[in-house]
Parts: structure tokens; C-alpha cells; sequence
């Protein structure tokens, strides 16, 4: 007989609330900042870290109809979560999915069978679609420029020849045309306003079809931006401070991680791998169990003096030495006694907002998310 598998409440494993009512609060507020242009949502990287299986169906919930994914992977699986929600909701089977890194190649059906928008990045690709829907049948894609960003997309010069014929947008429908900003989180950089010129300069050869810039930061760059859709994606998750108001953006993700053991250190005792942080006076520490292999990046202790400090009830307590894949030490000279083994430090929450602690660790709260484990309990709250 097989042992049974035992609950996953144990006491020392690290917590990952997540608080599905903040991140329909957060869609509402984009969506409402995006003025008349349509707020999709950006659910790639398995909905920043967070779960596609239980984010989209509160988004879809509280309106969103255009979802974004970078693989085709994502695209499949999104469609199967959303069809299993449009059972109890007609309206959610129309909702369109778009993959953001192009057309895969010999996979033309697979867009087709699971309804998924491909963003052509190339010439060779629209052609290829183009061939493909007409043996099959008309079916919808997007365009993905480069503005400038020089990453993914049709080029200027690509453009400039498609232009010349109409003839490339035979027996396939272009549904969006979509560029993407390099520096929208920070308003006044010249490469946006840039990017905008350029993109209402190489939409002007095509066909006409709605537009879209704007990621959550773009949103904020005002109308000029927004043009026909909108795609926040970090915003969502309670990422990124919104410039209007940033006490409306809702918290989303709290993430805690119990002290295993305190120790007592003498001047001149090291801590952990390398011995990079060595006491120069008694101090009292805690070691937590949490570490790189749940996506704390191992940078965050690399730091001396110590700069990355997490939240302890109404204090913080610094990162010391150097994060091991399923511990780290933090200062608990200045805490409470109190404060000891099964204490829980919050990783970043409410005390410690997450841009708050990727900037501490020289960092961004995207990679902070999208890192994260499959170690945690995680605790959805609705």
C-alpha cells in the first residue's frame, strides 16, 4: 500500500499569500486609467508567478476579454482555463489570446485548433500564416513592430515593403498591431515619445486595425499612448507604483518564510558560504528557511554592508552573508526575544513592498515573481 501523501500545512514552509480580491481591485483600476481603450492582460510566466489556473478566472470575472502569453505552450493552456470558465459563462469563450513571441514553426494548426493569435515578427512568418489560412481558412493575427526597442519585430524596412502590395494581407485578418515601450517607467525618457512617433509612422503603411503600446507603465504616459488597447501586466500583481495614486495599487502577493533556529555570534564569527559577513560585535541572528532554489535571488546577500532588509512584525531585520539554496541569516540583535524559532519575516508584503525590495537588492519585482518556487504553501484569498 502506498504511503499517503501528508497535508501541506507543515510548519516550516515558506508562505505565499495571494490575494485574488486585490488583483480584480488592480485590473478595475488599470482598466479605468486606460480611458477608452480596451485593458487586456499580460498572464505570461504562468500569470507573473502567481497561477493562471486561478488569476484568469478572476480577471475574466471582472472583465477582461484579451489576454497575452509569450509561448504557445501558455496559449494552449490559457485556452483549456478558459473554456472550462466560459461553462458557467458563455461570454468568456470569445475572449481572444495573443502570443507574443511569434508564429512557431510547422505549428500553423495548433493556433487554429486552440484559437490563439499569433504576433508575426517577420516577413517569412506572415507569409507563412498567410499560406497556411489559405488552404485552412481565414483566421486572425497580429503584427508586432519594433519601435525601437530592438527585440522582437517587423522592422521599418520590412514595413516599407509590405507596403509596396496589399497583397501579403490577403486570406488572413489583422485583428491588432502592437509595439512594445523600453522605458515606460520612466515618463520622462525621450524613447518614448520616440517609439510613439514610430509607431504612428509604420502603422501608417497598414492596413487599418487597433493599436497597441501601452504596458502598465504606458498606460500613465497619458492618452497619446493608449491609442486601442492596453497591456499591463506587473501592474496586475501589485507591481510598479501607479503615478496618479499610487496608495490605489493593491498589495496581491505577501510572501513569508518561517525562522528555522536563532543563534548567538561572537565578535569576529562568520555566517554561512565563504564567510562574506563576519560579526564585529555580539549579535543575536535567525536563520530563515527560505532560499535561492525558491527564487530569493543569491545577490541579495552579496551586499557589505548589508542593504536588503525584510519586514519582522513593526521592524525589519537586514540579510546577512550569503543566501543558500534553502536558508539565509537575518539580524535579530535589535528584535524583540520574542522574535525566535517559527517567527514568521516577511519577504515582501506589506511592510515590505515588493519594488521596495527588489530595488534593496538591485533588482526588479518582475524577476522577484516570476522566480518564484513551487516550494511554497500557497494560500489564495477571495
Amino acid at each position: 500500500m502506498a504511503t499517503p501523501l501528508p497535508p501541506d500545512g507543515f510548519a516550516d514552509r515558506p508562505r505565499l499569500h495571494i490575494d485574488l480580491t486585490a488583483l480584480a481591485a488592480n485590473y478595475t483600476i488599470l482598466q479605468k486609467a486606460s480611458g477608452k481603450a480596451q485593458c487586456a492582460a499580460v498572464v505570461k510566466a504562468d500569470a507573473y508567478g502567481l497561477g493562471m489556473d486561478e488569476t484568469v478566472p478572476v480577471l475574466l470575472a471582472a472583465g477582461c476579454r484579451h489576454f497575452f502569453v509569450a509561448q504557445l505552450a501558455e496559449g494552449v493552456r490559457l485556452r483549456h482555463i478558459i473554456s472550462t470558465c466560459a461553462e458557467s459563462d458563455k461570454s468568456f469563450d470569445a475572449s481572444a489570446i495573443y502570443v507574443l513571441s511569434g508564429l512557431a514553426a510547422n505549428a500553423e494548426n495548433d493556433y487554429v485548433t486552440y484559437r490563439l493569435h499569433p504576433c508575426l515578427i517577420s516577413l517569412a512568418q506572415i507569409k507563412n500564416w498567410q499560406a497556411h489560412c489559405r488552404k485552412a481558412g481565414n483566421h486572425p493575427a497580429a503584427l508586432f513592430l519594433d519601435t525601437g526597442f530592438n527585440r522582437l519585430g517587423l522592422s521599418f524596412d520590412d514595413i516599407a515593403e509590405m507596403s509596396e502590395t496589399n497583397e501579403i494581407f490577403e486570406g488572413w485578418t489583422l485583428d491588432l498591431i502592437a509595439s512594445h515601450l523600453a522605458c515606460a517607467d520612466t515618463p520622462d525618457h525621450p524613447m518614448n515619445r520616440a517609439q510613439l512617433e514610430a509607431f504612428h509612422t509604420m502603422t501608417a503603411l497598414l492596413p487599418p486595425a487597433p493599436r497597441s503600446l501601452a504596458n502598465t507603465g504606458g498606460i500613465f504616459l497619458g492618452d497619446a499612448y493608449r491609442l486601442d488597447m492596453t497591456r499591463p501586466g506587473i501592474g496586475l500583481y501589485g507591481g510598479m507604483a501607479f503615478p496618479d495614486d499610487a496608495a490605489a495599487r493593491q498589495t496581491v502577493a505577501r510572501l513569508r518564510a518561517p525562522i528555522l533556529q536563532t543563534r548567538r555570534l561572537s565578535a569576529g564569527d562568520a555566517i554561512g558560504y565563504g564567510a562574506s559577513f563576519t560579526a564585529d560585535h555580539e549579535m543575536r541572528i535567525g536563520i530563515v528557511g527560505l532560499g535561492y532554489s525558491d527564487g530569493l535571488p543569491r545577490s541579495f546577500g552579496q551586499f557589505n554592508p548589508p542593504r536588503v532588509r525584510l519586514g519582522l512584525g513593526d521592524r525589519e531585520a537586514a540579510i546577512l552573508g550569503r543566501i543558500s539554496m534553502d536558508s539565509f541569516a537575518i539580524d535579530l540583535t535589535d528584535a524583540d526575544d520574542s522574535i525566535g524559532a517559527d517567527s514568521m519575516v516577511e519577504i515582501f508584503g506589506d511592510t515590505t513592498p515588493i519594488d521596495g525590495l527588489a530595488e534593496q537588492g538591485q533588482t526588479i519585482s518582475y524577476e522577484l515573481l516570476t522566480q518564484l518556487g513551487s516550494r511554497y504553501k500557497r494560500i489564495y484569498k477571495t
